[in-house]
């Protein structure tokens, strides 16, 4: 039965849950509004739009801006040829079906939402991880249809390392990207990378390995699948930039720490280096069919920091073969003295040269095994000297008997007497039987060994450090 009471009741019910529901769109709305900064969030789509198809332009190519930034630079490994990067990644193009969705300037877009992305692969790499966090936003869209995808990666690439001249070696590893459904990538300055003034810049204090980055070289030319094709590999563009003065951000590591956010700091974050530009043509990029794409390369010039290996190995070394000298001046006769020292120095330097084999074996020969080979033949020589002076010494002594016949023993039965001659051998003041010829061999090397190892230290460090 219907009553004037029971219908106001469902009336008012109905009136506190449609205001609650409001209420509590209002509160989604603005803590969305919050989170997001004070900007809408792109969560629809038009329904014309299809995330499958690329936007239609005029012409093949459609350009995708790229810029990067090195967050770290990890460790580099002989042993399995790759090395280690945090990598931010940055990209920018047109699609006019995204135009006006918004009328301010940047329009964050939601993780849920698919938009067509261009096809871009990391070619060289053993391992790839993405360090963007879910909750993160990657991608804004502005209201003119520009958009740009920013995206951090963790990254093991290999790198095909020469080690002839190791420990004072210089290589050069790389990332490429490649840009397949034709994009054509292109080294730039994203809208929204803001702290960028070259393509590609570096966190300069994060740089922990033991060789220094030297300079970083961002390339991009255009190649094909096939395999014979003429002008494949074409560089249109290329920008090399020095890092010598990176140095200063890693020795004062509490540069950020102290005064963070000063331009000292931000110079450091965001190094850039001293850098050069290069536009080539590239007669493949406009006259290439559906097998060419094209390609944008980071290249690290790295250079051995060398001080690790010039204490543990090379000064070490020296003086082990310098110690093997000091039995030049002790006397020839001193067997035990010299014989302990050569074999002492011996083994002391077998020992040392054991450093060297926890690398990777290669077919080659390595600077630093000319040089232990080297200081285990100065050493070994030095012990080989002793062995020829001695033998020498004892040649020269052999005849050198003192004869004393002067004495006169009378015979058994005292008809005559007899001389019997009395073989005395030892060091005798009055007698001139100095060894001249062994001790003339070792003045000799005294200055022979020193002279040699000048020599081949001056042939050394000239032929590796000049290449």
């Amino acid at each position: 039965m219907w009553t004037p009471g029971k219908h106001v009741f469902v009336l008012l019910l109905t009136l506190v849950s449609t205001l609650r529901c409001r209420a509590d769109t209002i509160s989604e709305f603005a803590e969305d509004h919050d989170d997001d900064h004070n900007h809408e969030i792109l969560r629809v789509l038009p329904d014309t739009y299809n995330w499958t198809h690329r936007p239609r332009i005029k012409g093949r190519w459609l350009d995708v801006t790229c810029a990067a930034h090195l967050l770290s630079f990890g460790a580099v490994s002989e042993q399995t040829m790759d090395f280690e990067v945090s990598l931010q990644v940055a990209q920018e193009w047109r699609d006019h079906r995204l135009a006006n969705l918004t009328q301010n300037t940047w329009l964050p877009v939601d993780s849920g939402v698919q938009v067509w992305k261009p096809h871009v692969d990391f070619a060289n790499t053993k391992s790839l991880d993405i360090a963007t966090a879910e909750e993160e936003t990657t991608m804004w869209v502005s209201r003119e249809g520009v958009v740009n995808l920013i995206v951090r990666y963790d990254i093991k690439a290999s790198c095909q390392m020469s080690l002839h001249a190791f420990p004072m070696d210089q290589q050069t590893c790389h990332i490429r990207l490649d840009g397949f459904d034709d994009t054509r990538l292109v080294w730039g300055l994203p809208s929204l990378m803001t702290m960028n003034t070259v393509p590609v810049i570096s966190d300069a204090t994060a740089f922990h390995s033991q060789f220094k980055l030297a300079g970083i070289t961002a390339k991009s030319y255009v190649t094909s699948f096939l395999p014979s094709v003429p002008g494949k590999g074409c560089t249109f563009s290329e920008q090399t930039c020095d890092y010598a003065d990176s140095d200063a951000c890693q020795t004062n590591t509490k540069l950020c720490a102290d005064d963070a956010g000063s331009e000292e700091c931000d110079n450091c974050l965001y190094y850039t280096g001293i850098c050069g530009n290069v536009t080539k043509p590239c007669d493949l990029l406009g006259k290439g069919d559906k097998s060419t794409y094209t390609s944008l390369e980071i290249q690290f010039h790295l250079s051995r920091r060398f001080a690790y290996h010039l204490m543990q190995m090379y000064v070490p070394s020296t003086f082990i073969v310098i110690m093997s000298w000091l039995s030049f001046w002790i006397e020839i006769g001193a067997v035990p003295a010299r014989v302990c020292l050569g074999v002492l120095t011996v083994l002391t330097m077998t020992t040392q040269s054991s450093r060297s084999h926890a690398m990777q074996e290669v077919s080659y020969v390595r600077a630093i095994d000319i040089w232990i080979v080297a200081c285990q033949l100065f050493v070994f020589t030095a012990l080989v000297e002793y062995a020829v002076t001695y033998r020498w010494w004892l040649t020269e002594n052999k005849g050198r008997r003192i004869i004393i016949d002067m004495e006169d023993k009378p015979t058994e039965n005292g008809a005559s007497p007899e001389h019997q001659p009395i073989e005395i051998s030892g060091k005798c003041d009055s007698c001139n039987f100095v060894p001249t010829a062994a001790q003339n061999i070792d003045r000799v090397c005294r200055m022979v060994f020193p002279s040699l190892f000048v020599i081949f230290n001056i042939t050394y460090w000239t032929v590796y450090l000049s290449a």
